[in-house]
């Protein structure tokens, strides 16, 4: 799931990246470095990023579940189809 992908975010200070997760940003209101410094996240934004987390995972359950049907349809039509053999 996205919501768990480990992501480095670049130390606003240029020092070493900030280890976190997609999730963790959505949810946190700031995220702050080994040194102190800090990212302060507005709320609009972090709904926003939920909304599209949420939407990327609607559509990847889509995508199984047509990429299943998808298949099914294939063998489906190769086990009904007609076979003739030339001798």
């Amino acid at each position: 799931m996205l919501e768990r992908e480990q992501i480095e975010v670049p130390c606003p200070d240029g020092g070493r990246p900030i280890k976190t997760t997609y999730g963790e940003i959505a949810r946190k209101s700031s995220l702050r470095s080994s040194k102190g410094h800090e990212y302060k996240f507005k709320y609009s934004d972090q709904s926003k990023m939920k909304r599209a987390m949420d939407q990327i995972a609607r559509l990847q359950k889509d995508m199984e579940r047509s990429q299943k049907e998808f298949f099914e349809a294939y063998q489906n039509l190769l086990a009904n189809a007609d076979i003739l053999l030339k001798r």
